[in-house]
């Protein structure tokens, strides 16, 4: 792919002119929703019962080892069954999991293992729906919608990180941590419905001919081959090790730092969806105006100064303030990288190097969380914080510099 074509401008909105694509939405919003509202007050309870940021680190660490253990194989069982059919099964096992969730915590037995637990088995399931999901929007909406349809799903789980902690603070102050559980068990009823009510007019037809693991090979292979693509994995690996576990430590800074551990929480985690959201509205603009070659390496420097900015606030409001830049350039750089990916890759190394992105994204966050955490506790958390955004900012940086070198020298 060429420079031209990830410029060309994007019509955000072409995607919803698939009816598939409107229902698919509507499911994953309401879906996603409740999501957040279970991860806010997951992490609530986690520092509620341990008062450790630590704890914090190893309940998102047991949601990362099946992302890290099971994303090259996830890649192959992608591209080997229907993606509908792989929704169904693990949107059904998540409901099921939320329900225990909110059963164990009404009936006040939870303790901190039980989290960890369920956030392992958690993992699980979406080491495999994750590169479901990516893979099945290219499929509802076609090659000619697919840099709309990208645009609108960074959109669409943005707004769930809007709306979902917006509800879980009030459910949380009023109600405590069970309904947000169990209203989350309840939200996977949409996607159930949607994916029942949806065709896949692009459907791409499963591979049966290969071997699996002469596919897991050849997908290794593939990557390691494409200059671009390998430095794209590389850049979202380093974001998910130093940028993406800040949202793992924001109730411990909310409690010690603003002194609101449940509406300085949920202010915090709207202010952050809020720039999310907004980054997905003007990817498409920046993207035709800039291009990516400008605009990726401008985001991984804005996102590390957003990050030692939030680690210096100490009231709500200016935290809020804070928040919001680093949703914003944060979303801006993970999207536009997941933009040249998806139109980079074929069809045939879908799956397998989407669920490589899942793995170096998704699968490595818990474990930089992980350290932010141990970090926080011998430290203090603003340190932890401001320490992780310079050296994602530096090393991300540094191996878009290196990519543009060998580039030249290629």
């Amino acid at each position: 792919m060429t420079q031209t074509l990830a410029e060309k401008p994007i019509g955000t909105l072409d995607a919803f002119q698939s009816t598939n694509f409107r229902v698919y939405f509507v499911g994953q919003l309401i879906s996603i929703s409740g999501t957040w509202m279970q991860n806010l007050a997951q992490g609530y309870l986690v520092f509620q019962l341990t008062k450790s940021e630590a704890w914090l680190g190893i309940v998102a660490c047991a949601a990362g080892l099946p992302i890290l253990l099971m994303s090259p194989i996830a890649g192959v069982i992608v591209e080997r069954f229907p993606r509908k059919h792989l929704m169904y099964f693990t949107t059904s096992t998540q409901m099921l999991l939320a329900f225990t969730f909110a059963a164990l915590t009404f009936s006040q037995v939870l303790q901190v293992w039980h989290i960890v637990g369920l956030a392992l088995l958690l993992g699980m399931t979406n080491a495999l729906d994750v590169p479901a999901r990516w893979t099945f929007v290219s499929e509802v909406v076609g090659t000619e919608q697919l840099k709309s349809g990208i645009a609108l799903n960074s959109i669409l789980n943005s707004s769930g990180r809007v709306l979902g902690p917006m509800v879980a603070g009030l459910v949380l102050v009023r109600f405590g941590p069970a309904l947000c559980f169990l209203l989350n068990g309840f939200s996977f009823f949409a996607v159930i419905l949607s994916l029942t009510l949806m065709k896949v007019p692009f459907a791409i037809p499963p591979s049966r001919t290969a071997n699996p693991i002469q596919q897991l090979r050849e997908g290794f292979r593939f990557v390691r081959n494409d200059r671009l693509i390998r430095t794209l994995l590389l850049l979202s690996g380093v974001g998910g090790a130093f940028v993406i576990p800040l949202i793992q430590l924001m109730p411990a800074f909310a409690d010690r730092v603003l002194n609101s551990p449940d509406e300085g929480y949920a202010a915090l985690a709207v202010a952050q969806g809020v720039g999310s959201v907004t980054a997905g509205v003007l990817i498409s603009m920046l993207l035709a105006r800039f291009g990516y070659q400008k605009l990726i390496p401008f985001t991984i420097v804005m996102a590390s100064l957003g990050t030692v900015f939030l680690a210096i606030q100490v009231t709500i409001s200016a935290a809020i303030v804070a928040g919001f830049l680093v949703g914003l350039f944060m979303i801006l750089q993970f999207i536009a990288v997941n933009t040249i990916l998806q139109l980079t890759v074929p069809n045939a190394f879908r799956g397998r190097v989407l669920a490589l992105y899942t793995l170096s994204f998704t699968g490595v966050a818990p474990f930089g969380a992980l350290v932010m955490g141990l970090l926080a506790n011998v430290t203090s958390t603003p340190f932890a914080l401001a320490v992780f955004g310079v050296t994602g900012g530096v090393v991300g940086l540094g191996i878009w510099i290196a990519y543009q070198k060998e580039k030249v020298k290629g």
